[in-house]
This record gives structure tokens, sequence and C-alpha cells, in this order.
């Protein structure tokens, strides 16, 4: 928890470095602005040499990412296969579609923002 402290005290706007990444956990909060219903838990997690693993909501996934000027790309995503109801399996692709196709990525607030079509905004994770 402390280094997720330490990262988020290193930048509040500007670049984001895979070193402010390595070993944080992030909890989604926010989708567009607005509060996510609570069956739409979903999480990020950055670990060694940026691979990145989660909770889409209905399925864990992982893969590799790689950032480029704080814009966020995950390689090689895999995910478990199961399907949680029309509405959830479409909110779960819209963001694994974002980590796949690359997003800009801040840190700001205290929150991990993921700016694509739509906003993930999330939260250090204990």
């Amino acid at each position: 928890m402390l280094i997720i402290g330490l990262c988020v005290g290193c930048s509040s706007t500007g670049t984001v470095t895979s070193e402010q990444l390595k070993y944080t956990k992030w909890q989604l909060s926010r989708v567009d602005g607005l509060a996510i219903p609570a069956s739409y838990s979903a999480s990020l997690s950055f670990i060694e040499a940026l691979q990145v693993n989660g909770f889409a909501g209905c399925n864990k996934f992982f893969g590799e990412g790689q950032l480029d000027d704080s814009h966020l790309t995950v390689n090689k995503l895999g995910m478990t296969r199961k399907s949680c109801g029309d509405e959830l399996d479409e909110f779960e692709q819209q963001f694994l579609n974002a980590l796949k196709q690359g997003v800009p990525l801040q840190i700001q607030d205290q929150q991990l923002v993921l700016n694509g079509e739509q906003t993930f905004a999330f939260i250090p994770a204990g």
C-alpha cells in the first residue's frame, strides 16, 4: 500500500511511468464520471515487467502491458471465458477492448484514469 501512496504522489498530471505502476493494484470506481453498480466490480494490477492482470467484471484477464508516453496497451491479452449476462458481458468487452487498443493513462487525485472512448477511473485497492 505504501508503494501506491508513493506512486500517486509522484505525478498528479503528466507522464506516467512503468515504475509508478509496478506492484500497484487498482479497483474500478467510476465509468464516464458515474459510480458503478456493485455488480460491475473490476480491478487492474501491474506486476513485474509491466505484466497486467485483473478482473473485468465477469472474467479474470492477463497480458503484457506496454507504456509509451503515458499510453497503455495490453498485448497478448488472455482471459477466462464465462458469460455473466448481456449487460455485464458488454461492459467487460468495452473495458478489455480499451486495454487491447491502447488508452491514454494518467494518475490524478490518487486515481488511475484511463481516458479512451470511455473514461475508467480506478482507486488504489488494498
